[in-house]
């Protein structure tokens, strides 16, 4: 899909933003909203207007488990990462700390 001509503008007249939903009811969908959507102003701006349709039950499923794959194969990077930090230092202070 591509990019819209004319932008879409928020309640208070500034250029809403394309951003990508990734919650559990919409992962990998994009929307666009205010700059000003949750920054803790006074009054925030609820702007809001789906950019992409909904997703097809098949594509949602697709997405959810791909998701769960790359955040699985990201945790085991960080305990790979540590581990061989930890392998390291054990090797550092054996050589040169040597009695």
């Amino acid at each position: 899909m591509e990019m819209p001509e004319s932008l879409l503008l928020c309640y208070y007249g500034n250029p809403a933003k394309l951003n990508m939903s990734w919650s559990y009811d919409n992962p990998g969908r994009r929307f666009f909203g205010c700059k000003k959507f949750g920054n803790r102003f006074r009054k925030p701006c609820r702007f809001f207007s789906w950019f992409d349709p909904p997703l097809t039950p098949r594509s949602r499923v697709v997405l959810l488990r791909l998701l769960k794959k790359v955040r699985t194969l990201e945790d085991a990077r960080k305990r790979e990462r540590r581990t061989w930090f930890f392998v390291l230092v054990i090797v550092t202070v054996l050589l040169f700390f040597k009695p």
